[in-house]
């Protein structure tokens, strides 16, 4: 990994993208770097990487030395079936609970500790734990967040005596907006000293998703070996995904930034600030 690798999601919500660079030429003069959210999150931070996908919260914590590339995000109007809090109570009845949360992400940390006090006036205990969906429910929690790839097996298998919650259904059942959960991001000093490259950046991440779109039946079928789900449930769930980064969506945004600065997560974040490029 050198200092221009470009970032990308392990997850399945990056398919359009990791097929539109590796089947649509798109990935030609990059260097890839693979991983989860939260290992690009601090990857971003440290400046081992300077262009990525963050979950969207590590923008508003580090807006001082990021930009974010415009027209490009990981958002859902609603219900997405990858952000999943899986109970062993109905969630009305986890007002003090210890919860787990997956440390592979940090915008769904936020997420849900402004539904839990938004929405049912609850304050549980909240810990982070490597969670494995083989694991389940922890013993020592009443309720675990898994989020990605995770999430989705957990979503389509799910085990009778436990109560599933999608936090994009309870977000926009909160607020009755689309939520941003990641944005593409630059460093603002390697964006400064680096305008060409950044713009190539851009092309081939806005192209290879709409290549990937364009092509996500066959795209699935890449998949469907990897994982227990079939074709059709994996172009099912891109469909319940948007890509675009619209003015919509940067208000849904910053209300997010808004709603997690009141509870102490977030700087107060008014306005988001992009890279210059061409669109």
């Amino acid at each position: 990994m050198d200092n221009q690798s470009l970032g990308n999601i392990k997850f399945i919500n990056c398919l359009p993208l990791h097929y539109g660079l590796s089947h649509g030429g798109f990935g030609e003069k990059l260097s890839i770097y693979s991983a989860t959210p939260a290992q690009l999150n601090q990857l971003i931070v440290t400046e081992q990487l300077n262009i990525s996908p963050v979950s969207s919260i590590i923008y508003a914590q580090n807006s001082e030395k990021l930009v974010v590339l415009p027209n490009v995000s990981i958002s859902a109007e609603k219900a997405l079936e990858s952000i999943i809090l899986v109970s062993k109570h109905p969630i009305e009845q986890l007002k003090q609970a210890r919860i787990a949360l997956t440390s592979k992400s940090a915008t769904s940390h936020g997420l849900l500790k402004i539904i839990m006090h938004h929405a049912y006036q609850a304050s549980p205990e909240y810990f982070v734990s490597p969670l494995s969906l083989d694991e389940g429910v922890l013993d020592d929690a009443e309720a675990v967040l898994f989020i990605g790839d995770d999430a989705l097996m957990a979503y389509h298998h799910q085990l009778n005596g436990y109560y599933y919650y999608d936090l994009g259904g309870e977000w926009k059942n909160l607020t009755g907006l689309p939520m941003v959960y990641a944005v593409w991001v630059v460093n603002r000093k390697f964006a400064d000293l680096n305008k060409d490259y950044v713009q190539m950046v851009y092309e081939k991440v806005t192209g290879g998703f709409q290549y990937g779109l364009t092509h996500i039946a066959d795209a699935a079928h890449t998949l469907q070996d990897t994982f227990s789900l079939t074709a059709a449930q994996i172009v099912h769930y891109i469909g319940l995904l948007n890509y675009q980064f619209s003015p919509a969506h940067e208000q849904a945004l910053l209300t997010y930034y808004r709603m997690a600065h009141d509870l102490g997560l977030s700087p107060n974040i008014t306005e988001i600030e992009f890279a210059k490029v061409v669109k």
